[in-house]
């Protein structure tokens, strides 16, 4: 099944269990990441606008209606690169190159941000239950923790190869990495490989049911369940377009890509 995308000759792939719900026009600027705020109905689109490493002052988060409408394009300005975030209670976390913001959701304000002097390249961010924030730093292979407003190195390991993509499932941390999953205890920090030959993963979710949700920023999407065929759900790697850190919103099996370069956020439901 394929779906048309900026008018192209090529069609991009798309299983043929996915359905495409909409696509943004090109308003965003080098979107790396997606989250859902259950609280507002609303997507949180965080906006590079520059190069992903690059303290320039010209990132932003945008917000976003979950049927695409946009609700505001610069909601939060004052971000360097900002890409990967989480929500705790009524504050957003925001990773951005050496630091962590944190912005009060109601008033759109950044409160303070958190300084990590070793950092190279901070990306992704999953919280826990109890306020944990676990922080992937592709370039250092570490995974930091920021927790009452303190933050530190969690588990910093060679062959932890540019973890990017992290998401929680009960005492799990999961790590998406150059070319595997790797599962750590949350509280032990005891950790090994989980599923093997991925590829490089961007964006990462495990769902209730152990099956991981990932894609490979280069324009690909993927399903996969430990022991079983990994499946490609979505495909645009001919096309251009990015699959950057997406948000999968479980209960209503939709899953929001933001583009990268494409400059857009599009959606599909995924009907497993």
């Amino acid at each position: 099944t394929t779906f048309q995308l900026k008018g192209q000759e090529d069609k991009a792939f798309i299983h043929e269990n996915v359905e495409a719900l909409w696509k943004s026009s090109s308003i965003f600027k080098t979107p790396e990441s997606v989250h859902y705020c259950k609280k507002q109905n609303a997507l949180f689109v965080s906006n590079i606008n520059g190069k992903p490493l690059e303290k320039d002052g010209n990132g932003f988060i945008s917000k976003l209606s979950p049927d695409g409408k946009l609700l505001k394009l610069e909601w939060v300005k004052g971000l360097h690169a900002p890409k990967g975030m989480g929500i705790y209670k009524e504050r957003l976390f925001v990773t951005d190159i050496d630091r962590i913001a944190e912005i009060d959701i109601e008033s759109g304000k950044i409160i303070q941000f958190y300084n990590v002097p070793d950092a190279k390249f901070l990306n992704d961010i999953a919280v826990d239950v109890s306020g944990r924030i676990f922080i992937s730093d592709m370039q250092a292979n570490t995974i930091y923790l920021l927790h009452n407003e303190v933050v530190e190195i969690w588990l910093e390991e060679q062959t932890l190869a540019g973890p990017n993509g992290l998401s929680i499932l009960q005492d799990y941390l999961y790590i998406g990495t150059n070319d595997k999953i790797v599962r750590a205890n949350t509280s032990t920090k005891m950790h090994s490989d989980y599923i093997l030959n991925t590829g490089g993963i961007d964006g990462l979710t495990c769902l209730e049911n152990d099956q991981f949700i990932y894609s490979d920023w280069s324009g690909n999407v993927y399903i996969t369940t430990l022991g079983k065929e990994t499946e490609k759900l979505l495909g645009t790697v001919p096309q251009k377009i990015n699959a950057a850190d997406f948000e999968y919103v479980p209960e209503s099996k939709i899953i929001y890509v933001p583009t990268f370069y494409d400059n857009r956020v599009m959606a599909y439901k995924i009907n497993y």
